[in-house]
């Protein structure tokens, strides 16, 4: 969880704070710029010496938006970084959390949860949708999907892992699903993505299990 900022409380006003918005979509970005405005924020979309909330807007918490996460948090530990995402599944905001952030927003509901959240990171609280509830919570893969998914990185097929671990094709198929499920990820170049990503620690047991 974030540690609360010095002097910060969750009814400190946002007008007083230096916030910087970044996005990829130009329509989230205004309407997270809006958002700001109306509460009396006014962003910069450069992070400055004074800015202690950086917004980020993405399509997903990928391996790009969580690098950059990841980045900010490195170069300033005190700095709050908020992610709206345009699809928050629980992988995505388990990877956003892992990666630093401290508040994941979807953009649907950037105009009733982006101000209360940066309230809530000002207070050392973490922020997520709570659709995703316990589900942002790591989950841990069975050792049968590290092998399946170990095999789907060195590009094996269905059917060839199939028979190199004595399976039916729709085994493999069910093992795949759960384990895309965990990952937050929905097929098999992006899991890949993220097993690859040394900073997302997806890897670990995968890619060293073995497959006899």
């Amino acid at each position: 969880m974030a540690s609360a900022q010095p002097n910060a409380t969750a009814t400190e006003p946002v007008t007083d704070l230096g916030v910087a918005v970044q996005g990829e979509n130009a329509e989230v970005t205004e309407r997270i710029l809006r958002a700001l405005t109306d509460a009396g924020c006014q962003p910069s979309a450069e992070i400055e010496a004074e800015t202690r909330v950086v917004v980020k807007g993405h399509e997903r918490a990928g391996a790009a938006a969580c690098a950059e996460v990841r980045a900010l948090a490195a170069a300033n530990a005190e700095l709050i970084v908020i992610l709206v995402i345009e699809q928050a599944g629980p992988g995505d905001v388990r990877r956003a959390l892992q990666a630093g952030a401290q508040a994941v927003v979807t953009s649907v509901s950037i105009d009733a949860a982006l101000i209360p959240s940066i309230g809530a990171a000002l207070a050392g609280q973490i922020a997520i949708p709570a659709r995703t509830g316990a589900r942002g919570a790591p989950q841990l893969l069975t050792t049968r999907e590290k092998q399946i998914l170990g095999l789907v990185v060195m590009g094996m097929t269905n059917a060839a892992i199939a028979s190199k671990l004595f399976l039916a094709e729709s085994t493999v198929k069910s093992h795949l699903s759960s384990a895309f499920s965990k990952l937050g990820v929905s097929s098999r170049s992006e899991a890949a993505t993220v097993i690859l990503d040394p900073e997302s620690g997806a890897g670990l047991g995968i890619l060293t299990i073995p497959t006899k």
